[in-house]
């Protein structure tokens, strides 16, 4: 009986302690506050808070408990995402922010959800200054606008409202993705994708993949079991050392991806990690851009075929290098034409008349619902095979020229 009263007080009073130990955490941050920058007024209370937590340098642990127990209500807008990265706040507790938001909110299309945060330098994407913050005026002009880009509004056909997305989250993405790949924290990106056995001059939007023209704009049909995920969510990054990896973000897209257009040809780049489009332009590291806005981005970023191959399903046979590259980036443009339709991102390309002139052949308009729901039938089989143990789909690739090889195992070596 006195082993048990004992035992009793011991509880209590590492209980106390536990709570003392608390409080003072809380009591040391609230005076951390009194000392560190003010939170941005722009954002909520609710999140003005949790900066507070970040500023007062407490761990994610204490932070995301703070988040769950709060009660608060958290509803993300792109521009809280930027700030709260400049302020600090880890990758986890925008994750967690975001999760918690969806939760307490009404049921909503993933394409709504909030954009992912500002990215770490890239390779040939120059830092912004100051003075490119106003969207009429800050962005770049394009070097010329190739006589064969017309307005797409007045002959692009009609988009009906999208059905309701499923709803996605880190959680979702782990459990679609691991399969096919392995998770990597990344500096400055946090958790990412990357997949298994990449080929040589593997790069995203080039490889086991082509391009189809729907109502949603041009969308990227990938061949891998794996595609529905990384090429409509989230953004591809060139790392060092690490090669391509995919950063998780919960917007849906036919494809993210920016073109550019030089007389017969076409070009696509993948769109850098924490670029949003917002108001008819980009939200960029805390600034914003016209929609021609080109990211900084060099020649070796970019994929450039003839308008003749845009149909193709392997364009390792017909991707501009060398000098005919450079060539024709130094001529090409901005494709400017981008726009939102029921919060949906669409980037429309060329119109329907402009692509069978240049591509010289009729281009028929895919339901967009079509398409994407095949993708993620293929990645729901697949996975039900990998779950019982039968070995992954391996991507159905054209072989490609000793010459082709040879390009990729240097490109490989030297990064884009």
């Amino acid at each position: 009986m006195k082993t048990t009263k004992l035992s009793n007080k011991k509880a209590t009073v590492v209980f106390a302690v536990v709570c003392i130990t608390i409080t003072g955490t809380f009591w040391s941050a609230s005076n951390a506050f009194s000392s560190d920058a003010t939170p941005p007024a722009s954002l909520s209370p609710a999140l003005q808070e949790v900066v507070k937590l970040a500023q007062a340098h407490l761990g994610d642990d204490v932070i995301l408990a703070y988040i769950k127990n709060s009660g608060a209500s958290y509803t993300l807008s792109a521009d809280d995402i930027l700030q709260l990265k400049e302020q600090g706040v880890s990758q986890n507790v925008i994750t967690a922010l975001l999760q918690k938001g969806s939760a307490s909110a009404p049921a909503a299309p993933a394409s709504t959800a909030s954009a992912p945060p500002p990215p770490p330098s890239q390779s040939e994407a120059a830092a912004p200054s100051a003075t490119t913050s106003a969207i009429s005026t800050s962005a770049p002009p394009p070097l010329a606008v190739p006589p064969d880009v017309g307005s797409a509004v007045a002959t692009t056909v009609p988009v009906p409202a999208p059905a309701p997305e499923p709803a996605v989250s880190f959680d979702y993405f782990q459990q679609q993705l691991s399969p096919y790949g392995s998770w990597i924290n990344v500096p400055g990106y946090g958790e990412c994708w990357q997949p298994y056995g990449l080929p040589y001059g593997w790069r995203p939007y080039y490889d086991n993949g082509y391009w189809v023209y729907t109502d949603a704009g041009l969308y990227w049909q990938s061949g891998y079991a794996w595609g529905a995920v990384p090429f409509h969510y989230g953004r591809w990054a060139y790392v060092g050392d690490y090669g391509w990896i995919w950063a998780p973000a919960y917007e849906y897209g036919p494809a993210w991806v920016i073109w550019r257009h030089s007389g017969d040809y076409v070009g696509w780049a993948p769109l850098p990690y924490g670029a949003v489009f917002v108001d008819g332009g980009w939200a960029w590291r805390g600034h914003r851009f016209a929609a021609d806005y080109d990211f900084g981005f060099g020649e070796s970023l970019f994929i450039f075929v003839g308008y003749g191959h845009l149909w193709e399903h392997d364009y390792r046979h017909y991707t501009l290098r060398g000098e005919g590259l450079h060539r024709v980036f130094q001529a090409s443009a901005i494709n400017r034409f981008h726009r939102d339709d029921h919060g949906r991102f669409i980037h429309e390309g060329l119109d329907r008349g402009h692509l069978e002139h240049l591509t010289g052949r009729p281009v028929t308009v895919t339901r967009h619902e079509e398409v994407r729901d095949r993708e993620r039938e293929a990645l729901r089989v697949d996975r039900e095979r990998v779950t019982h143990g039968e070995p992954r789909s391996e991507p159905r690739r054209e072989g490609s020229t000793g010459r082709d090889h040879e390009h990729d195992r240097d490109h490989d070596r030297q990064g884009p």
